[in-house]
This record gives structure tokens, C-alpha cells and sequence, in this order.
């Protein structure tokens, strides 16, 4: 799992350190509603991008079964971002209508669909998200939803996580075996 802020440099490091755990690269992305397509950040490693707004959870799940399980331990898959989605799930949901309750429940359900799906995946797999900044009293309701799910998606993942990089300005540290690592120098 690989967090910080944004512009810190996450997509940047977990497409390097993909390209040192396998042999082929499928780079999931997800985008902020109503943005422009970036850039692909530029890397070494043969990648097959494939947007998955707004069917994240089910595009891991169809690959994790179609995929030959011998090959699984030379593929890596990189999700960019848990974020950017969950931003993405909480705005639809506030679209349908919904009372807080049940736009909550709908989430919810969401959301445990997204983490069972990264559990279960067969192989390499590096989850880019973003840490919260504290002290949000938010308003509106989707927006509370968002500052509501993404800590708890974001410490469910990371309770189950080999590996736990946080990035600040491009510098990765490996919280769990607390080691500091340079994008530049995995390669």
C-alpha cells in the first residue's frame, strides 16, 4: 500500500517499485470526476492502462478470475487510487437520492465489495490512496461520507499489507519495517 498526500509523488514511486516485482504491469486508474487524463507518469515497465471508474472493485475481480495463475506471480496490478474512486462512489451516491442512511449503506456496501476484491486478487498487487488531513467539518453529506470511508478503507488495506510506503515530497518511507527508500534508488 503506498499513501501521503496529494502531489507527493505516489503514482510515480508505486509504477517503479512495480516494475521491480514483476514482468508485466496492469495500472488501474481511476480519475477525479470531471478531470482532464494526465499524463502517464513515465516508467520503464510495459503497462496495459485501463480506466475503471466506476467499476473498480468488479475489473479486479474479472481480472483476478480470468487470470492464468501461473502467470499471476510475474503480473503486477497497480490501483490509482482508492481516493480518487471512493470520491468518485460517494458523488454517485448522493445522485440517487438517497436519505443519509441509505446513501451510507450504499457506500458501505461499496466499499466492502472494493476491499474484498483486493484481498482476494491473486498476485502483485500495489494500492495507491491518500491520507486524510484532520479536522474537516464537513456539511454536506457525500463529503462526509468521503472523510468517513477513506480512513477506515485506508487502515482495513493497511492492517493486511506486507508493505506500507508513506510519501512526502517524493521520499518513501516503509512504515512497517521502517526503512527509508528513494523512488530513484529502487531501480
Amino acid at each position: 500500500m503506498i499513501t501521503g498526500g496529494a502531489g507527493s509523488g505516489k503514482t510515480s514511486f508505486a509504477l517503479q517499485l512495480a516494475s521491480t516485482l514483476g514482468k508485466t504491469g496492469m495500472w488501474l486508474v481511476s480519475r477525479w470526476p470531471d478531470k482532464d487524463k494526465e499524463q502517464v507518469a513515465p516508467s520503464s515497465f510495459a503497462w496495459k492502462i485501463i480506466e475503471t471508474d466506476p467499476l473498480l472493485p468488479e475489473i479486479i475481480d474479472t481480472i483476478n478470475v480470468q487470470s492464468n495463475p501461473y502467470t499471476a506471480r510475474n503480473r503486477v496490478l497497480v490501483v490509482d487510487s482508492i481516493a480518487v474512486w471512493l470520491y468518485g462512489e460517494v458523488k454517485a451516491a448522493a445522485k440517487l437520492n438517497l436519505d443519509e442512511k441509505a446513501m451510507k449503506a450504499h457506500v458501505e456496501m461499496r466499499v466492502e465489495q472494493l476491499v474484498q476484491s483486493i484481498l482476494a486478487y491473486q498476485g502483485a498487487i500495489l494500492v495507491i490512496t491518500n491520507e486524510m488531513n484532520g479536522g474537516w467539518d464537513e456539511t454536506v453529506a457525500y463529503r462526509r461520507l468521503f472523510h468517513e470511508w477513506l480512513p477506515a478503507i485506508n487502515e482495513r488495506l493497511a492492517a493486511r499489507s506486507k508493505q506500507l510506503y508513506l510519501l512526502t515530497s517524493g521520499i518513501a518511507v516503509e512504515l512497517l519495517s521502517k526503512q527509508v527508500k528513494f523512488g530513484r534508488d529502487l531501480g
